[in-house]
């Protein structure tokens, strides 16, 4: 009968081949313990059936003939002038420890589950990146058909929000609050609108001030639109900073 061919996993073959030893060695009790210990451990699938299975059984029929061969002693064969002594009957052999310097069972599963362990975090981190990096190119893709389709020179709206940025004056609010009322034509420009300020307070090298300033912004044009939808031609901003327990948020500037 031929052997089995092992698995092509270096790291698999040594685990079935320790295993194959201390089976042979510990009984088929220890087998049992380690079925019952690693019945959830892919690694061990050809201990119930699964692929290398026969492998594994040629493998501990061959340890356990080899560690027959190591404990018989050679008999003496008879001569004529004395008959032959009687043989004691063998001891049970007591189990032979791991060789100086191998890993122990416990060792290599260990070291398996730990491998395991670095290639899932390596899959979701390399997974997160691929995430991150399909979502900006739809938002750049989306930004790019919004600039085609409403031809708005956001150079020239980014002009207006560098003073406000800078210094977060009423004037400088008031004009950029003015160029977005008087371009929000359709949808499509308000969303740009929309797109282009989330992009600048959330880029990765923008600072504290910006993000403020242009919130500032933001929330004196929701202010406004706010007036308008009530019925009102315009809506005064309160006074900063708001009364205790006010929840609205204007502009300091």
């Amino acid at each position: 009968m031929e052997m089995p061919l092992p698995p092509d996993d270096q790291e698999l073959r040594n685990v079935i081949d320790k295993l194959a030893q201390f089976v042979a060695r510990n009984g088929p009790e220890f087998e049992k313990m380690t079925m019952e210990k690693q019945k959830d451990n892919p690694k061990f699938s050809f201990l119930f059936g699964g692929e290398f299975y026969s492998y594994y059984k040629c493998k501990l029929a061959l340890e356990q003939q080899q560690l027959i061969c190591k404990q018989q002693a050679p008999e003496l064969e008879p001569t004529a002038a004395l008959p032959p002594l009687p043989q004691p009957p063998l001891a049970p052999a007591a189990p032979i420890p791991p060789a100086q310097g191998a890993p122990s069972m416990d060792e290599l599963i260990q070291q398996s589950q730990w491998n395991l362990q670095q290639q899932e975090q390596h899959l979701l981190a390399l997974r997160q990146e691929q995430v991150t990096a399909a979502v900006a190119h739809a938002v750049e893709q989306q930004m790019q058909k919004l600039l085609e389709e409403t031809q708005l020179d956001m150079n020239e709206f980014d002009n207006l929000l560098q003073p406000i940025i800078d210094t977060c004056t009423k004037d400088a609010i008031s004009a950029g609050k003015n160029w977005m009322f008087s371009n929000a034509k359709s949808p499509p420009h308000c969303e740009l609108m929309a797109g282009h300020l989330r992009n600048r307070i959330t880029a990765d090298g923008a600072h504290f001030e910006l993000r403020l300033h242009l919130i500032y912004l933001i929330n004196d044009v929701l202010h406004h639109c706010s007036g308008v939808l009530a019925g009102r031609p315009w809506a005064p901003l309160p006074p900063w900073p708001p009364p205790p327990g006010s929840a609205v948020l204007s502009s300091p500037c």
